[in-house]
Protein backbone atom coordinates (compact mmCIF):
# COMPACT_ATOMS: atom_id res chain seq x y z
CA UNK A 1 0.00 0.00 0.00
CA UNK A 2 1.21 3.49 -0.93
CA UNK A 3 1.06 6.64 1.61
CA UNK A 4 -1.38 8.14 -0.92
CA UNK A 5 -3.71 5.17 -1.52
CA UNK A 6 -7.28 6.18 -0.48
CA UNK A 7 -8.64 3.47 1.41
CA UNK A 8 -12.88 3.33 2.13
CA UNK A 9 -14.76 2.54 5.49
CA UNK A 10 -15.84 -0.96 6.25
CA UNK A 11 -18.94 0.46 7.49
CA UNK A 12 -19.39 3.22 5.34
CA UNK A 13 -18.21 2.25 2.18
CA UNK A 14 -18.47 5.76 0.71
CA UNK A 15 -16.51 7.17 2.91
CA UNK A 16 -13.11 7.90 2.31
CA UNK A 17 -10.25 6.99 5.09
CA UNK A 18 -6.89 6.63 6.15
CA UNK A 19 -7.27 5.26 10.05
CA UNK A 20 -6.84 1.37 10.49
CA UNK A 21 -8.02 -0.34 13.36
CA UNK A 22 -5.09 -1.49 15.44
CA UNK A 23 -5.72 -4.85 15.72
CA UNK A 24 -7.35 -6.39 12.77
CA UNK A 25 -6.11 -3.09 10.38
CA UNK A 26 -9.61 -2.55 8.92
CA UNK A 27 -10.02 0.60 7.29
CA UNK A 28 -12.46 2.97 9.53
CA UNK A 29 -13.67 6.77 9.54
CA UNK A 30 -13.77 8.34 12.44
CA UNK A 31 -17.22 8.01 13.36
CA UNK A 32 -16.42 4.43 13.34
CA UNK A 33 -13.27 4.86 15.94
CA UNK A 34 -13.45 3.99 19.02
CA UNK A 35 -10.93 5.29 20.80
CA UNK A 36 -8.77 2.57 23.39
CA UNK A 37 -5.50 3.31 25.70
CA UNK A 38 -3.35 1.83 22.79
CA UNK A 39 -4.86 3.23 19.72
CA UNK A 40 -8.18 3.47 17.56
CA UNK A 41 -10.25 0.09 16.92
CA UNK A 42 -13.46 -0.85 14.99
CA UNK A 43 -16.30 -1.56 16.49
CA UNK A 44 -16.50 -5.37 15.96
CA UNK A 45 -12.99 -5.88 17.74
CA UNK A 46 -14.03 -4.04 20.14
CA UNK A 47 -17.44 -5.99 20.86
CA UNK A 48 -15.11 -9.17 20.44
CA UNK A 49 -12.82 -7.78 23.61
CA UNK A 50 -15.99 -7.01 25.24
CA UNK A 51 -17.61 -9.90 24.87
CA UNK A 52 -14.78 -12.36 26.86
CA UNK A 53 -16.87 -10.51 30.12
CA UNK A 54 -19.96 -11.97 29.21
CA UNK A 55 -20.21 -15.76 31.09
CA UNK A 56 -23.09 -16.08 31.45
CA UNK A 57 -25.40 -19.35 30.49
CA UNK A 58 -28.67 -19.33 29.26
CA UNK A 59 -29.46 -21.76 32.30
CA UNK A 60 -28.17 -18.27 34.42
CA UNK A 61 -30.90 -16.11 33.09
CA UNK A 62 -34.23 -18.80 33.33
CA UNK A 63 -32.19 -19.26 37.44
CA UNK A 64 -32.48 -15.33 37.75
CA UNK A 65 -35.99 -14.67 36.24
CA UNK A 66 -37.25 -17.42 39.05
CA UNK A 67 -35.27 -16.07 42.04
CA UNK A 68 -35.60 -12.31 40.74
CA UNK A 69 -39.62 -13.00 40.67
CA UNK A 70 -39.66 -14.70 43.98
CA UNK A 71 -37.32 -12.01 45.42
CA UNK A 72 -39.08 -9.05 44.21
CA UNK A 73 -42.87 -10.06 44.98
CA UNK A 74 -41.91 -10.56 48.69
CA UNK A 75 -39.91 -7.36 48.50
CA UNK A 76 -42.97 -5.62 46.85
CA UNK A 77 -45.54 -6.88 49.68
CA UNK A 78 -42.98 -5.84 52.63
CA UNK A 79 -43.03 -2.45 50.63
CA UNK A 80 -46.91 -2.36 49.96
CA UNK A 81 -46.75 -2.34 54.14
CA UNK A 82 -44.39 0.52 54.83
CA UNK A 83 -45.68 3.06 53.32
CA UNK A 84 -44.04 5.72 50.84
CA UNK A 85 -41.64 7.61 52.83
CA UNK A 86 -39.52 3.97 54.06
CA UNK A 87 -40.51 2.71 50.41
CA UNK A 88 -38.50 6.09 49.65
CA UNK A 89 -35.76 4.54 51.79
CA UNK A 90 -35.59 0.97 51.27
CA UNK A 91 -36.37 0.78 47.69
CA UNK A 92 -32.73 1.45 46.47
CA UNK A 93 -31.78 -1.15 49.20
CA UNK A 94 -34.42 -3.63 48.03
CA UNK A 95 -33.16 -3.57 44.75
CA UNK A 96 -29.52 -4.24 45.69
CA UNK A 97 -30.24 -7.02 47.55
CA UNK A 98 -31.99 -8.46 44.94
CA UNK A 99 -28.99 -7.66 42.27
CA UNK A 100 -26.82 -9.15 45.14
CA UNK A 101 -28.75 -12.20 45.39
CA UNK A 102 -28.92 -12.97 41.88
CA UNK A 103 -25.36 -12.59 41.36
CA UNK A 104 -24.89 -15.27 44.36
CA UNK A 105 -27.23 -17.65 42.60
CA UNK A 106 -25.63 -17.54 38.86
CA UNK A 107 -22.05 -17.79 41.06
CA UNK A 108 -21.08 -14.23 40.02
CA UNK A 109 -21.53 -15.10 36.24
CA UNK A 110 -22.61 -11.48 33.92
CA UNK A 111 -24.86 -11.68 31.49
CA UNK A 112 -24.83 -8.56 28.92
CA UNK A 113 -29.27 -8.92 29.73
CA UNK A 114 -29.29 -9.81 33.08
CA UNK A 115 -30.02 -6.10 34.17
CA UNK A 116 -33.15 -6.16 32.21
CA UNK A 117 -34.53 -9.79 33.14
CA UNK A 118 -34.04 -8.78 37.28
CA UNK A 119 -35.10 -4.96 35.92
CA UNK A 120 -38.81 -6.78 34.71
CA UNK A 121 -38.63 -9.10 37.45
CA UNK A 122 -38.84 -6.18 39.86
CA UNK A 123 -41.59 -4.76 37.68
CA UNK A 124 -43.98 -7.83 37.97
CA UNK A 125 -43.03 -8.49 41.55
CA UNK A 126 -44.45 -4.51 42.27
CA UNK A 127 -47.54 -5.46 39.77
CA UNK A 128 -48.40 -8.45 41.60
CA UNK A 129 -48.27 -7.14 45.00
CA UNK A 130 -50.11 -4.22 43.46
CA UNK A 131 -53.28 -6.00 41.91
CA UNK A 132 -53.00 -9.02 44.16
CA UNK A 133 -56.03 -7.77 46.68
CA UNK A 134 -58.44 -7.19 43.09
CA UNK A 135 -58.19 -10.89 42.99
CA UNK A 136 -60.17 -11.32 46.36
CA UNK A 137 -62.49 -8.13 45.92
CA UNK A 138 -66.04 -9.37 46.30
CA UNK A 139 -66.94 -6.05 44.25
CA UNK A 140 -66.36 -5.94 40.76
CA UNK A 141 -63.31 -3.88 39.12
CA UNK A 142 -66.03 -1.21 37.72
CA UNK A 143 -66.76 0.40 41.97
CA UNK A 144 -63.29 -0.31 42.86
CA UNK A 145 -61.82 3.28 44.08
CA UNK A 146 -58.56 4.63 41.97
CA UNK A 147 -56.28 4.19 44.76
CA UNK A 148 -56.93 0.48 45.27
CA UNK A 149 -55.30 0.45 41.06
CA UNK A 150 -52.75 3.72 41.72
CA UNK A 151 -50.01 2.50 44.47
CA UNK A 152 -47.48 5.29 44.91
CA UNK A 153 -45.38 3.16 47.17
CA UNK A 154 -45.10 0.35 45.16
CA UNK A 155 -43.87 2.62 42.42
CA UNK A 156 -41.55 4.38 44.62
CA UNK A 157 -40.41 1.55 45.18
CA UNK A 158 -40.21 -0.37 41.48
CA UNK A 159 -38.69 2.65 40.20
CA UNK A 160 -35.86 3.44 43.18
CA UNK A 161 -35.07 -1.26 43.10
CA UNK A 162 -34.57 -0.89 39.28
CA UNK A 163 -32.28 1.82 39.24
CA UNK A 164 -30.26 0.39 41.74
CA UNK A 165 -30.53 -3.07 40.34
CA UNK A 166 -29.34 -1.41 37.16
CA UNK A 167 -26.14 0.01 38.36
CA UNK A 168 -24.94 -2.99 39.89
CA UNK A 169 -26.28 -5.82 37.50
CA UNK A 170 -24.79 -3.19 34.61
Amino acid sequence: MTENEVLHCVNHPNVETRLRCNKCGAPICPRCAVQTPVGFRCPQCVRSQQAVFYTATPLDYIVAAVVGLVASTVAAFIMGQLGIFLALLLGPVAGGVIAEVIRWVTRRRRGRWMWLVVSGCIVAGALVAAFYPLLFASRALVYLPLSALFRLDLIVYAVLAVGTAYARLR
